[in-house]
């Protein structure tokens, strides 16, 4: 690649649009910036419908963008294909449609490795495949078994040690904990962090669960209808949120204590109050906030 002090991933002004009949058109993603550094945490928060997922899914090319760039390591995405092929992992909400319901544990796990000749057929793959599952919390009972065997939390887990085994620079993981019970939920954000440090790939978490982000992120984009309204590290977003839309969101989240949680007040905020043409401005150092 050209520049290795450029950042690993970097968005300028993306749109996504989506034609939907008789002349409308959603605008999914509406010129939203930011970039993301080798080794880093990031998360991307916010309510439904706000262009989470449209993000992960264009940034892994499975939808064009409607104008704006992505460029890996400061090359454009048609130029960096195999790049990315090879170096960018999806992990999806719904593992049970992510995972070939047909195919064993095991063959899931070798396909990448089969894929990018990373090891060859043989005891060595199998060794492999099985150092994976055990990296994710699975025995090796699991190896012949297939998706509709397991629970929700290992079919997770499968979807992991196949994204890892690749050795990915970028994982991005769009709500992978949403459907799973919150004790199982604990052990796969544990099991992220773990991975994490041990690979040292980049992490582009997309969540709506706070108290998630805040424990795992670096840094933290709040999105709504499309747009990038405050972009801040994790520690100075939920300590001083400066976007009314920001501290409304975290006003909202549920507090553990039970006194403060009686003490909470939700803040409200209306999204028909959002600038049409506004920007990132950046108030503090690293901190910026969407302003008309």
């Amino acid at each position: 690649m050209s520049d290795i002090s450029a950042p690993l991933l970097e968005i300028n002004k993306l749109r996504k649009f989506f034609s939907i009949g008789a002349g409308s058109t959603v605008r999914a993603v509406d010129g939203v910036s930011f970039q993301l550094h080798e080794g880093e945490i990031f998360g991307l928060v916010g309510e439904s419908g706000s262009g989470k997922s449209t993000i992960a899914r264009t940034i892994m090319g499975l939808y064009p963008p409607t104008s704006g760039q992505i460029l890996y390591h400061g090359q454009p995405a048609h130029l960096a294909k195999s790049w990315r092929q090879r170096n960018l992992q999806m992990i999806f909400q719904d593992s049970a449609a992510a995972l070939n319901p047909y195919m064993r544990v095991c063959d899931i796990v070798a396909e990448p490795l089969r894929v990018f000749r990373l090891v060859k057929n043989g005891p060595l793959l199998g060794r492999r495949v099985q150092e994976l599952l055990a990296q994710v919390g699975l025995e090796a009972a699991f190896l012949d078994k297939r998706p509709g065997e397991l629970s929700g939390g290992q079919r997770q887990r499968v979807a992991i040690a196949r994204s890892i085994a690749v050795h990915p620079k970028l994982l991005v993981a769009d709500e992978p904990v949403a459907s799973l019970d919150l004790s199982i939920q604990a052990q796969i954000i544990n099991l992220f962090g773990q991975l994490q440090r041990e690979y040292g790939f980049a992490f582009l978490l997309i969540a709506h669960d706070l108290p998630v982000v805040r424990h795992l992120c670096d840094r933290v984009g709040v999105l709504l209808r499309g747009r990038m309204v405050e972009l801040a590290q994790t520690q100075a977003l939920f300590q001083s949120p400066q976007h009314p839309y920001t501290k409304a969101l975290l006003s909202a989240a549920p507090i553990a204590d039970p006194l403060r949680e009686r003490q909470r007040v939700i803040l409200e905020y209306n999204p028909e109050q959002l600038p049409e043409n506004g920007r990132l401005i950046e108030q503090e150092r690293g901190h910026w906030v969407y302003s008309g």
